[in-house]
């Protein structure tokens, strides 16, 4: 017999919402909302100590990208993003773009 927990829903299906501060960041940085559901997707994850998970597009997570879409200069773009989820309620505390 399947269980089912009704009220879970996976990561990679859940619609972020942005805070205040993520919109405005998403703003100054000149990042784009679409990105957050790719990010959190294949972003490597790891928490943050402040109570976030941060997911950032690192060279490993860029390959995993490229496998199921394919190289182009938009997914080169995503190199160094990242967002930041709060774990409570799943909202977007923030993102940016770590410069080497």
């Amino acid at each position: 017999m399947q269980h089912s927990n009704v009220a879970y829903t996976p990561n990679r299906q859940r619609k972020h919402e942005l805070t205040r501060h993520a919109k405005k960041r998403c703003a100054q940085r000149g990042q784009l909302e679409g990105i957050v559901p790719v990010v959190t997707a294949f972003g490597d994850a790891s928490h943050d100590g402040h109570g976030g998970i941060r997911y950032v597009m690192t060279n490993q997570a860029l390959e995993r990208l490229t496998r199921v879409l394919g190289r182009n200069q938009n997914i080169d773009g995503l190199a160094g993003a990242y967002v930041v989820v709060s774990v409570d309620d799943g909202q977007v505390i923030t993102m940016g773009h770590r410069y080497r």
